[in-house]
């Protein structure tokens, strides 16, 4: 029998907990639509190696939890981080992937500084960078504007050195002084849990989000708005996602894909980050439209726009079925800043 959504929340602490507890390859629980009411939503990744400690202790995750329906939806990839996809790519035909000026979102960045350090370290490829997604524009707590991404994008995964990290738009391996468009203002530290964290045991560390945001270059022009051939709404103050929302997104690499919002409260984990084993507690859940995709590798950063064109979230994760995203109120607190 489906629930009240008041019966959902209440009860999804202790869901989590079972759920979790009961299937180590499960990474996803959330609130979901069920029948003419709510319950609750599992992703299971099925390919996902889990320690074998937890292996052991495994059993069946429960058809109910104090009488709300659970689902578990079984796929074959695990759920990551929407990680920057590296370069140099086949030639695409997504506008956001070369050089705009005024900038706008959904476009291509780069860390040129923290790639450099990479792969100096051997961990990036000699001829290869890494870029995401510029996700809106803000306005930070000293009053100049900024541009919103992920920490893995912007922040190198808590390598980015603040004030100092060249943020390039679109980014290449050797830098022109025109792309420099901004520098990393702050980011929040990605905190990881031990590798046999489970909720019901009580050692797992949440995270708020996977954010950053990079202070604009004096001059740089930018426009809260998407390329004009996008033919799309400027997106416009903030929302909460809800069960049901249409929504959409601009990134750089699957460009403008539509979806929408199939889980809230979503408390999703451990996804794998350098640092890492990483949760996050409150997230949101995006499924593509009939089945499309909605967000791929270096889509990271990129706004989630609801249909009357508020901002809901930002995104940072997916497995190619489930994209999962930060409800953007959440991640504008937690970094002392508005939305231009």
């Amino acid at each position: 029998m489906p629930a009240r959504f008041e019966d959902c929340r209440e009860a999804l602490a202790k869901a989590v907990e079972d759920v979790f507890d009961a299937d180590p390859q499960v990474q996803a629980v959330g609130i979901a639509r069920h029948e003419s009411g709510f319950g609750f939503k599992a992703v299971k990744s099925v390919g996902r190696v889990v320690p074998a400690a937890l292996a052991r202790e495994a059993g069946r995750v429960p058809r109910t939890v104090r009488k709300v329906p659970v689902v578990v939806e079984a796929v074959a990839a695990e759920v990551t981080p929407a990680l920057t996809a590296p370069l140099p790519l086949p030639p695409s035909f997504v506008p956001e992937q070369v050089q705009h000026r005024p900038l706008v979102c959904g476009l291509q960045l780069q860390n040129a500084d923290d790639d450099d350090r990479q792969r100096a370290a051997g961990a990036l490829p000699p001829m290869s960078v890494a870029v995401g997604t510029l996700g809106c524009f803000v306005r930070l707590a000293d009053g100049s504007a900024g541009l919103l991404s992920n920490n893995h994008v912007l922040a190198g995964q808590n390598r980015g050195r603040r004030g100092a990290d060249r943020v390039l738009q679109p980014g290449n391996l050797a830098p022109a002084a025109a792309e420099h468009v901004a520098t990393l203002a702050d980011f929040l530290p990605l905190k990881p849990s031990p590798a046999t964290a489970r909720p019901a045991h009580g050692n797992v560390v949440y995270n708020p989000a996977d954010a950053a945001v990079a202070r604009l270059g004096d001059g740089v022009a930018f426009g809260q708005a998407y390329l004009a051939s996008r033919g799309l709404p400027r997106p416009a103050g903030a929302a909460a996602p809800k069960v049901g929302d249409v929504v959409f997104k601009v990134g750089r690499t699957t460009g403008l894909t539509r979806g929408t919002v199939t889980a809230v409260a979503v408390v999703l984990g451990p996804l794998g980050y350098d640092p890492g084993g990483c949760w996050f507690d409150d997230q949101f859940e995006v499924v593509g439209d009939n089945g499309t995709l909605f967000s791929d590798l270096g889509d990271s950063g990129a706004a989630v726009v609801n249909s009357a064109g508020e901002v809901v979230g930002l995104l940072f994760a997916g497995n190619g079925t489930h994209t999962y995203a930060t409800p953007i109120r959440t991640v504008l607190t937690a970094l002392n800043c508005d939305l231009v």
